[in-house]
């Protein structure tokens, strides 16, 4: 067993609850007053899917990346929800607060695609400058590699060469004018959508989807967690279509 206390206050010394978004739902989501756990199902989504994993694997505590609450709550009706105060499942997110942290996931998408960050603009996005001109292709075939796909959704030229990269995990499109006015390369995001794309004039744009750019965030919380005497489970996850 150990405290969830602990637990709890080991992430949020790593990404502090205070630099969350307003409109974020950070922090607590179903909390029971249990201050033990034996075993922590960490996931990206709590969904349906995830809480009968945690129900069948004996996980009392979820910790995931995105939050189940956003709006006021007016009833609870969701059975996955009532499934999990059922069985005794604490839920617990970490997300924009999460995303920012030095080390947060837009910093570990970039370690992912081979590149190490060294600045932030707008505090989601993490970016790069090279003195020597980057091999594109050598970028795009380490990505799919790391992320294991076939082909990649890109945006604008297939270019040669760049001399700075920016990064984004999640939802990054919103950012997509303002990093050309500070000369971005290449912008490494996801979900981004036909007028996100149209807006692109210089840039190029590679579009990794939501779950591909952020699904390693149960990496962070294990490095976070993993000297707690708890047993963890890394949630059985996959993005919610399929390429055919």
């Amino acid at each position: 067993m150990a405290k969830i206390d602990s637990i709890i206050k080991k992430i949020e010394k790593f990404a502090s609850l205070e630099t969350a978004q307003p409109w974020d739902n950070s922090g607590w989501q179903i909390n029971l007053g249990i201050k033990e756990t034996k075993k922590i199902l960490l996931a990206l989504d709590v969904t349906e899917k995830t809480v009968d994993e945690a129900i069948k694997k004996h996980c009392d505590l979820i910790i995931s990346h995105h939050p189940v609450f956003f709006a006021p709550i007016k009833e609870i009706s969701e059975s996955f929800i009532i499934k999990a105060i059922q069985n005794n499942i604490q839920i617990y997110s970490a997300h924009t607060n999460l995303d920012i942290a030095k080390g947060g996931v837009s910093d570990k998408l970039a370690e992912k695609c081979g590149i190490k960050t060294t600045n932030e603009i707008c505090n989601f996005v993490k970016y790069t400058t090279f003195k020597k001109a980057q091999d594109f292709k050598a970028l795009t075939d380490n990505i799919k590699r790391n992320f294991n796909v076939k082909s990649l959704k890109i945006t604008n030229p297939i270019r040669k060469t760049f001399y700075s990269i920016a990064f984004c995990s999640g939802s990054g499109a919103e950012f997509i004018e303002e990093l050309e006015k500070h000369d971005i390369d290449v912008f490494i995001t996801g979900d981004v959508k036909h007028h996100n794309a149209l807006s692109a004039k210089k840039m190029t744009v590679i579009d990794l989807g939501h779950f591909n750019s952020e699904k390693f965030c149960v990496e962070i919380f294990e490095n976070l967690i993993q000297n707690e005497k708890i047993e963890i489970v890394k949630a059985s996850e996959k993005q919610a279509w399929e390429l055919v």
